[in-house]
């Protein structure tokens, strides 16, 4: 029998976990030793790098990369986090109480990406709150050089601005928000949408740019 503070998503491979702490509770958990060490390196990556209140939980696909400090990143009570975090030198990352991080969702930042309570990231969104490379030419020529260990590192200019997800969203599956977006409380982004402008609340909005369709309620 599964216990009763794991839960679930119809549409997703696998179940999400509180913190089993111990090696034993993570097996009855997840009813594998290979499963149960996978949890258990989860959850000491969230908690070793992240503010973590109570009730949070996580799937075996969960991870944290955080190169700021643990405060950095907090991820507030209720949570789930399917997805993945990462926290770039100077970056913030907040998730708001009972905040859903779906399947293969991305988090880059670098500036700061804050989710609101009740908002839901569907599966294969990507939030970006950096251009992840220089835009100079040569620069990315340098960084990419970088990346794959050929050169020694040393700082480069990547363009950064916070994206702030208000409350109660839906952020509908394969959607991208980029740098320095703003969204209101209550608005849904439709699928496979890109959001380059800040969108109101109450709205929804689609396609690529992302504008907005019809306002909730009308």
């Amino acid at each position: 029998m599964i216990p009763a503070d794991v839960g679930d998503h119809a549409f997703a491979n696998g179940l999400v976990f509180s913190d089993p702490g111990g090696v034993l509770a993570a097996i009855l958990a997840t009813r594998s030793w290979r499963h149960a060490r996978r949890l258990r390196k989860v959850w000491r990556q969230f908690l070793f790098q992240a503010h973590v209140e109570p009730d949070v939980k996580l799937s075996l696909s969960a991870r944290l990369i955080n190169l700021e400090d643990r405060e950095k990143v907090i991820i507030r009570s209720g949570a789930i986090v399917r997805g993945i975090l990462k926290n770039e030198r100077g970056g913030r990352i907040e998730l708001g109480r009972e905040v859903y991080i779906g399947d293969n969702v991305i988090i880059s930042a670098a500036a700061e990406v804050v989710i609101g309570a009740h908002t839901m990231v569907a599966h294969g969104v990507q939030l970006f709150d950096n251009n992840t490379h220089p835009l100079d030419p040569a620069e990315r020529e340098c960084h990419l050089r970088m990346i794959v260990g050929r050169e020694p590192q040393r700082p480069v200019s990547i363009g950064k601005a916070p994206i702030r997800i208000g409350q109660g969203c839906w952020i509908g599956m394969n959607s991208v928000v980029l740098k320095g977006v703003s969204i209101g409380n209550n608005t849904i982004v439709g699928a496979g949408s890109v959001v380059v402008s800040d969108l109101p609340e109450g709205v929804v909005a689609v396609g690529n740019p992302a504008r907005i369709a019809r306002r909730l309620g009308s």
